[in-house]
């Protein structure tokens, strides 16, 4: 899983990497669009370290900054509470300390200011200034929903500008794999749309599209 994490995190200054993935899942993987950067540019790949919030109790958020391994992203499910912020500079710092990759909320964040100065690559569906409350309730590491997709821990997560797409553990491999076809057919098809000629995209021989 290292070399493919490490393989997809070389394409993300390319950009648009998540719309590859996408393609490379049938058009699918995706969180919802509500799903932004807290600041321009940000991106991130790494293994999910999944948080399942009860209320606005912060506490697993933290429990689970303290369990990630280096270059993991925290995937936060707050049940769509989109009053109060489950991150912040507290835990952007917390996490910057632990070489974590990313954190994704479906939730609030705040403190954009500070994140975006420290350079951590945040994206949430909502920006608040409320902030939670630790309590002791909520669980780390367990099966959760995010932007209405499944994610389980050690699931693949890639976010860029376009927004974030969870690539289910087990097929990590395959879609890196499917990724690189893909980019390699598109720039093909780059170079005749720059000589004037658009060419759709088809289906490959297993029923799921090339890029676009």
């Amino acid at each position: 899983m290292t070399a493919v994490v490490d393989a997809l995190r070389a394409l993300l200054p390319a950009g648009d990497l998540t719309c590859a993935l996408s393609d490379a899942l049938g058009r699918g993987g995706a969180l919802d669009g509500t799903f932004r950067p807290v600041w321009p540019g940000a991106c991130c790949a790494g293994e999910a370290v999944t948080v399942r919030t009860f209320g606005t109790d912060l506490s697993p958020v933290f429990g689970a900054i303290e369990v990630a391994e280096p270059g993991s992203v925290v995937v936060i499910d707050s049940h769509g509470i989109g009053g109060a912020a489950f991150w912040g500079e507290r835990t952007t710092r917390a996490a910057l300390a632990r070489d974590l990759a990313g954190a994704v909320i479906d939730g609030g964040c705040r403190d954009v200011t500070a994140v975006r100065r420290l350079g951590f690559p945040v994206f949430s569906t909502a920006v608040v200034p409320n902030a939670g409350l630790p309590g002791g309730r909520g669980a780390v590491n367990v099966p959760i929903q995010a932007g209405g997709i499944p994610v389980s821990p050690g699931d693949l997560v890639v976010a860029d500008e376009n927004g974030v797409v969870i690539v289910p553990r087990d097929f990590a491999a395959s879609t890196l794999e499917r990724v690189r076809v893909l980019l390699a057919e598109e720039q093909q098809a780059f170079v005749q749309a720059d000589r004037g000629v658009a060419v759709p995209p088809d289906a490959t021989e297993e029923g799921r599209p090339r890029s676009e």
